[in-house]
């Protein structure tokens, strides 16, 4: 049985993953590894640490924080590269996978039809934030206020400069120099914060006749084509980097790991009007957002293509 967290049951996927291990040897230490999504691996790595500690059959057990897209493949076996060529073996390299991205259906038919099931268990919920570095701009009250079709404009680079007159009608005390360019860092790789970003934009401001600059669905991905003037800066690390070390910068990321590196949090307008940072939405905004279960499979082994 092969496991992959799609998002408790943390504890179900590691005991599962066990177990099987167990069987197969009774020699040494169990080895259980895992790779995929930045956003819960401390949380990993802290139940990791107390069940190596506690329990009673000598284990090891590891996880590589290098993104949704790259546990994915590692867990399908899709794209490796094998002395510089890039093929599908259809071979587990991890023992479970996490990420925000669930795994397509044509992959579960192909994998359930070689006689291989696997359980995709959601397991915890968090925010992806955009944040910038506008020197002079607090967090907080005065903070950087955007909308969908602000940001949709910034990142498909239609909006560069931070004095731009519907950026100022929002934020009348914005006190920038004449065209104080915009850097804009985005993710490069297939990425589960990207996946939530552009869904986040497609669904709040779709391109339309009435909006002919929304974001288009076809850039609604883990993986897209970004306009050349932006700037890949691909995993949690370097995105915080590239906001903290680029004056005018924007990007987004994990709402904890941006609140940790004390990024400043741009407040986004909800449906009622308010413009909010993640922390000032609060488990209200969070119980909301997973209000709606209505594309949630029924079972762990079901089709969670359409989960976002």
């Amino acid at each position: 049985m092969n496991l992959y967290t799609a998002t408790s049951l943390l504890g179900t996927t590691l005991f599962g993953a066990l177990a099987a291990n167990v069987l197969a040897d009774e020699e040494g230490p169990i080895i259980i590894s895992g790779s995929g999504t930045t956003n819960p691996s401390k949380c990993f790595w802290h139940i990791m640490a107390k069940l190596e500690e506690q329990i009673k059959i000598p284990v090891r057990m590891t996880y590589r924080a290098v993104g949704s897209g790259t546990g994915q493949k590692e867990f399908l076996g899709k794209g490796i590269d094998i002395d510089g060529t890039i093929t599908d073996t259809e071979i587990a390299y991890n023992d479970f996978g996490s990420g925000d991205i669930p795994i397509s259906a044509a992959d579960k038919e192909k994998w359930n039809n070689n006689g291989i099931e696997f359980a995709q268990l959601p397991f915890v919920l968090s925010a992806v934030s955009f944040f910038h570095n506008i020197p002079g701009v607090p967090n907080g009250e005065m903070g950087l206020n955007m909308t969908a079709c602000l940001l949709a404009r910034v990142f498909s680079a239609d909006i560069t400069e931070w004095d731009h007159p519907d950026i100022k009608e929002i934020n009348p005390g914005l006190n920038v120099e004449e065209n104080y360019p915009i850097y804009v860092g985005r993710r490069d790789l297939g990425s589960s914060s990207t996946y939530s970003i552009t869904h986040y934009l497609h669904a709040q401001c779709p391109e339309s006749p009435d909006e002919p600059k929304g974001w288009p669905e076809d850039k609604a991905a883990s993986k897209i084509e970004w306009d050349p003037t932006t700037n890949a800066c691909d995993g949690s690390g370097p995105m915080t980097t590239c906001i903290r070390e680029n004056e005018g910068a924007i990007g987004y990321i994990d709402a904890a790991h941006g609140h940790e590196a004390d990024l400043k949090e741009i407040k986004l307008k909800n449906g009622d009007g308010f413009f909010l940072t993640s922390k000032e939405a609060g488990i209200d905004g969070v119980q909301a957002a997973a209000a709606d279960l209505s594309t949630v499979p029924s079972t762990a082994f079901g089709d969670f293509t359409n989960v976002a």
